[in-house]
């Protein structure tokens, strides 16, 4: 089983990057899909994500990693959306304008992703404090003490301390001998 803040990162990543490529798309004149259709298409990009997420450290893996996302889902949202013709007709769409958009995305994605892994980083840090000072509470009860044994009042002898204390004063002081 994955962490939690693994799932969380990939469904971070599917998100953004699905509500981008669509938005991206549709801009750039290309048809944008039904609800319906992007959301197994989303669920199969956070587990993808999840899967991916922790790999690329630093921005530039994270980017190239982003700008696949985005190619794969342009190919996607073509054939799920309705083939758009590239450069005959009225409706043509702008290829180059087009790309633009997918980068444009891809960049936002790459800034999203990096601001939310590090408030997603603080969040578990803060978590993992809390869990520590909730453990305390919840710690083991205190044993019974055990049975108590009476013994008698008065100890046979002082014991040493009180022994060598009482040998280096002088003699006790008592009644008179006369009374």
């Amino acid at each position: 089983m994955m962490p939690p803040h693994r799932a969380v990162r990939g469904w971070l990543l599917a998100l953004a990057s699905m509500a981008l490529a669509v938005a991206a798309h549709g801009a750039a004149g290309g048809g944008t899909p039904e609800f319906g259709t992007v959301l197994p298409l989303t669920a199969l990009l956070a587990w993808v994500g999840a899967v991916v997420m922790h790999r690329p450290r630093g921005v530039v893996p994270l980017t190239v990693l982003l700008g696949a996302i985005q190619l794969a889902l342009h190919l996607l949202l073509t054939r799920v959306a309705g083939a758009h013709a590239h450069g005959a007709g009225p409706a043509a769409v702008d290829g180059w304008a087009m790309l633009a958009a997918h980068a444009a995305a891809t960049v936002l994605t790459a800034a999203l992703l990096v601001k939310a892994s590090a408030a997603l980083t603080l969040v578990s840090a803060a978590l993992d404090w809390l869990r520590g000072q909730l453990a305390v509470l919840r710690s083991a009860p205190v044993p019974a003490p055990a049975a108590i044994v009476p013994t008698s009042a008065v100890p046979d002898r002082p014991g040493p301390l009180l022994e060598i204390l009482l040998r280096r004063v002088r003699a006790r002081r008592g009644p008179p001998a006369s009374s």
